[in-house]
């Protein structure tokens, strides 16, 4: 399935082989729905002609850091908190390659992933603590994007603003400055963050009715749901008539308002190319929830 171009920015030329230098961590797509939520960290670039770099995968067994989920362990992809630097190995490719994330190094080599102050995430819109490797896919696959306003605190957590899509434009959304909406994702809720999103806060000068301070997001690191155009009357239907019920760890529910960029398109979501999978050897943490036989209703139970 191919996924458009940004309105405005070129994406590409970020990831492109000038982009790539020593002690970096890059993201890159997955083998689930093609979002940026593997890690690896790049030792070092062997060559630039023929291009060779030696990169290690990032991996974690666990989320202790943010509670006792098991989050891991349900076939799920972590993409915030600690990680253990993986055994070495050349890679020749940069098709998976997605973007450049921040980290720091934390102790016993371990290295540190939050999101970021001004960074934007796709967060999982139906999130919650009962998802197991039984979770559907139409229910995972579902996401609201964010701009962070502040940076992680273990005892705060995290705060975050939805952005709304700007009518008219692909990729382009707009930070909702209603205050109501701006909320804190606290410690015990990190899993909620699905991937970054790749950004470029734009001037306003771009083009007619681009808000000042807009951002035009990598459609690579989108669904296509999120892509639709939408004219202003759709913009306002759906910002009045769609409120999004989130979970909380209590079970009890926190009506928001849904940013007026989710439709209810049923145009599926762009999966990693063939080439993209196989562009590397297997990650070191592999995540199974696909490859764990669902239990249909009627089936027997034969292990009593």
């Amino acid at each position: 399935m191919s996924v458009p171009d940004a309105n405005f920015c070129d994406f590409d030329k970020d990831r492109g082989e000038s982009s790539f230098s020593d002690n970096q961590v890059w993201a890159l797509y997955d083998d689930d729905d093609g979002m940026p939520r593997f890690y690896a960290l790049i030792h070092n670039v062997i060559s630039r002609k023929p291009f060779k770099m030696k990169i290690s995968w990032l991996n974690s067994k666990g989320t202790a850091e943010f509670g006792s989920l098991n989050w891991v362990s349900s076939g799920f992809a972590k993409t915030s908190g600690f990680f253990k630097v993986g055994k070495p190995e050349v890679s020749k490719s940069l098709i998976s390659f997605s973007h450049q994330v921040k980290w720091r190094k934390g102790p016993r080599g371990a290295i540190h992933i939050f999101p970021v102050k001004g960074d934007v995430w796709a967060l999982y819109r139906n999130w919650s603590v009962d998802w197991n490797e039984l979770t559907e896919d139409d229910v995972i696959h579902k996401y609201d994007v964010v701009v962070i306003v502040e940076d992680y605190n273990e005892e705060k957590g995290i705060v975050v603003s939805p952005l709304v899509k700007v009518a008219g434009f692909t990729s382009v959304f707009c930070q909702h400055l209603d205050p109501i909406d701006i909320r804190t994702i606290p410690r015990e809720e990190m899993f909620r963050f699905s991937h970054q999103v790749p950004s470029y806060e734009l001037a306003g000068r771009e083009a007619q009715n681009v808000p000042k301070g807009s951002r035009d997001l990598d459609p690579a690191a989108l669904p296509l749901e999120l892509l639709q155009l939408v004219t202003e009357s759709e913009e306002s239907v759906k910002d009045a008539e769609n409120p999004v019920e989130l979970k909380q760890l209590d079970g009890s529910i926190e009506a928001k308002k849904e940013p007026s960029s989710i439709g209810n398109a049923n145009t599926g979501y762009r999966g990693a190319s063939e080439d993209a999978k196989h562009a590397f050897s297997e990650p070191i943490l592999k995540y199974s929830r696909r490859g764990k036989k669902k239990k249909m209703a009627g089936d027997t139970d034969h292990s009593k």
